[in-house]
């Protein structure tokens, strides 16, 4: 019986405390928000990183994901960024539009880095996931020009207006 009330107690001790360490989590990313100097630091990354860890059915997991791998970014570390957005979109893929926008930036970035495999594999990634979305036409218009010269682009460009004008 004693060791029915010690299991009894702790579980409530740990589901208390679970809540409020969530609760708890999120009063204090909101303060890390509020102060500009955290605005991209590692400090907030890795607490919305360990908030997404933790509890990644919260509605605010979502969000907390997605402002990591944008705050990366504006950190200038771009990779770090598109593997959260790949992330982002992989564990969430049916629970928010976030993730088809993830799947966009995770694009953008590797773009940035000129990494074009990479890019191409998300964007087509998006068009198999999202075939209607508003933004796949120019999705698929950036893979056709991805990786071409600017000569190439302009050859293009310039034969689709010669082609549009007969």
């Amino acid at each position: 019986m004693k060791l029915i009330s010690t299991i009894l107690l702790f579980s409530i001790l740990l589901f208390s405390c679970n809540e409020v360490g969530e609760k708890g989590m999120i009063k204090d990313i909101k303060k890390l928000e509020e102060n500009k100097s955290f605005s991209h630091s590692d400090t907030l990354i890795n607490s919305y990183l360990n908030f997404v860890k933790l509890y990644p059915d919260n509605p605010n997991a979502i969000k907390f994901l997605f402002k990591a791998a944008e705050s990366n970014v504006k950190a200038k570390r771009n990779a770090k960024g598109a593997k959260l957005y790949e992330q982002l979109a992989t564990i969430y893929m049916d629970k928010d539009e976030l993730a088809s926008e993830s799947l966009i930036r995770a694009g953008l970035n590797y773009e940035s880095l000129n990494d074009i495999v990479n890019a191409k594999r998300v964007y087509n990634e998006f068009l198999k996931r999202y075939p209607k979305h508003e933004r796949a036409a120019d999705i698929k218009k950036n893979i056709e020009i991805m990786g071409l010269s600017i000569d190439e682009m302009m050859k293009r460009i310039f034969s689709a207006d010669s082609s549009r004008a007969n």
